[in-house]
């Protein structure tokens, strides 16, 4: 087993027993959870950050409390959300004159940039879709790596 799943394993393990997250029931759990997190969103809503960050530090102890009594694994929830967040990732390769949209290693669409316009065009569909934006120049012997979201070039009116 990978040693930070097993840290991670062993901090679930400490905190629900720990005497001061102790719940007699899911719903004893989850109004303890709630009245942290309204603590959070007082202190937050009166301008005061640093209560904010100690209030939410104490509620996430008592959401793995929670999500434990209510059957939940915590640390595969974490693997799970992790895992999809990257098959979700978005991203728009400009190839030379060629557009790629990749919804994780799937290509979803492509197509040809005619114009510095068409460029200008694929900047704000990235930005309009949240997709991460990559440019690669096209080499006789393979393509090379030039930047990360580069501006579309400046054209002369």
């Amino acid at each position: 087993m990978n040693p930070k799943a097993m840290d991670l394993e062993e901090a679930l393990v400490r905190v629900c027993e720990d005497q001061r997250y102790q719940a007699k029931s899911p719903l004893e759990a989850i109004k303890a959870l709630n009245e942290e997190v309204t603590e959070v969103l007082i202190a937050w809503l009166r301008g005061n950050q640093t209560r904010s960050r100690e209030e939410i530090t104490e509620a996430l102890p008592r959401l793995l409390v929670a999500m434990r009594l209510l059957g939940l694994d915590p640390a595969a929830i974490l693997r799970q959300k992790a895992q999809q967040v990257q098959q979700r990732q978005r991203v728009m390769c400009v190839i030379g004159n060629r557009v790629e949209v990749r919804v994780g290693e799937e290509l979803r669409g492509s197509w040809t940039i005619w114009s510095e316009e068409d460029l200008r065009e694929v900047h704000r569909l990235a930005e309009e879709f949240d997709c991460q934006l990559v440019h690669l120049d096209e080499e006789p012997n393979g393509e090379s790596f030039y930047g990360y979201g580069n501006p579309p070039p400046k054209v002369s009116r």
